[in-house]
């Protein structure tokens, strides 16, 4: 277990997010989201690919009311910095094809421990 300085913060696992944000539908809602139908396909698209990824736990967020569309991969430490050593591939691949998705705008990544407690 790593902790970070002497906080009490201690941790085994980071995650790495893909985030985004997609257009509402005609309608104004998620419901009928061409850009958050799209996100959904190519997250499915990589979802073998991600899941894996060694000890990986995938979670995908979406909150209709902000039009966030999160992926996150969480890893015991190690796994996640052999990973980031790969430079985190298939990110580069799966941003890019994101980014290319009318209607999907500020896609940012981030790192992150995230413990269950």
């Amino acid at each position: 277990m790593v902790e970070i300085g002497s906080t009490g913060v201690s941790f085994t696992k980071v995650a790495r997010e893909w985030r985004c944000k997609y257009a509402m539908g005609k309608d104004g809602g998620p419901g009928t989201s061409e850009a958050l139908t799209r996100a959904q396909a190519l997250l499915n698209e990589y979802l073998p690919q991600l899941k894996g990824l060694a000890g990986a736990e995938v979670t995908r967020i979406v909150c209709g009311g902000c039009a966030d569309f999160k992926v996150i991969v969480n890893q015991p430490a190690a796994d996640h910095d052999t990973w980031k050593a790969k430079g985190y591939a298939p990110e580069e691949e799966f941003l890019g094809k994101l980014k290319a998705i009318e209607g999907i705008t500020n896609v940012e990544t981030q790192e992150f421990t995230c413990e269950q407690l």
